[in-house]
């Protein structure tokens, strides 16, 4: 059969998860206070990517034994979210409704300050993630010449370490603050690819993915609190689109710089990437509490 409907379906997919991601990120700004929004989404966070491991495990055995199961099963469980998600205490609609989309919300973060800082080192940790997603089949598969279920292995030890970073925010909040947890956060993440950069055995190579995993989701669930909770509630919509939409139009753009920096030298992405993480490190959130 031809493969466009199916290609259309993931478009679908794909459009409605981005509308989710931003709709439920401002709705959990509006309902909780700023120092239980980190907490929160670092909670959420973790359970989404457990979730997501355990779905492509039950996905992949449901499909092999009863196809219309998977999608009967599927459409189910998206239904119930939007019936759950329809329970919540929505807040009252602000009168106040400002013109523009998305590249309002963009321009809001990039005017501000305090976000603006915050914006670049969001989008350089992003661009690093997308480097270490579009090298790692290569490093593994050909620089450390392992079979494929290693590579499966270091996907399922990267969500490992989102989850439990997520589950350490409010904790490591509590002791480092704001600032202290970015800074903790890029340096872990920093360290995970350089580290990858040496091209270690693979046990070695799980642990430094482990840290790039648990320094995205500490750095994401702090960042993205600060973001949203700055912003006026009738623009944390936009503000969530409009950095979605600058993730996504970045996220090309790591396979492409790092295989073309990777085509001179496998370890030089991991390197520049790694070195610039641990620099930004030193600074940031410098003057937050």
């Amino acid at each position: 059969p031809s493969p466009l409907p199916l290609y259309f379906l993931g478009f679908l997919f794909a459009f409605l998860e981005a509308l989710r991601m931003v709709a439920a990120g401002a709705l959990l700004a509006d309902l909780l206070p700023k120092e239980a929004l980190a907490r929160a989404r670092g909670q959420l966070g973790a359970f989404y990517a457990a979730a997501d491991a355990l779905s492509d495990l039950a996905a992949g055995l449901l499909f092999t034994r009863s196809r219309p199961w998977t999608v009967g099963l599927g459409s189910g469980l998206l239904f119930l979210a939007a019936g759950l998600y329809r329970a919540l205490p929505l807040p009252p609609r602000s009168s106040v409704r400002p013109e523009g989309g998305s590249l309002l919300g963009l321009r809001f973060l990039w005017e501000s300050p305090s976000l603006r800082p915050l914006l670049l080192q969001e989008a350089l940790l992003g661009l690093a993630y997308a480097f270490f997603a579009g090298l790692l089949p290569f490093v593994v598969l050909r620089g450390l010449g392992e079979a494929s279920w290693v590579l499966g292995l270091l996907g399922a030890v990267q969500s490992l370490g989102g989850a439990l970073g997520g589950l350490l925010v409010g904790a490591v909040l509590g002791r480092l603050g704001e600032g202290g947890t970015l800074r903790l956060a890029l340096g872990l993440a920093g360290l995970g690819l350089l580290g990858t950069a040496l091209l270690p055995p693979w046990p070695l190579l799980a642990g430094l993915t482990f840290l790039l995993g648990a320094g995205g989701a500490l750095f994401g669930a702090v960042a993205g609190a600060v973001r949203l909770s700055q912003a006026p509630p009738e623009l944390r919509g936009r503000v969530a689109g409009g950095f979605l939409f600058l993730s996504g139009a970045l996220a090309p753009l790591g396979p492409l710089l790092g295989g073309a920096l990777a085509g001179v030298a496998l370890p030089l992405p991991f390197l520049l990437a790694g070195g610039l993480l641990l620099a930004l490190a030193s600074w940031a959130g410098r003057g937050w509490r």
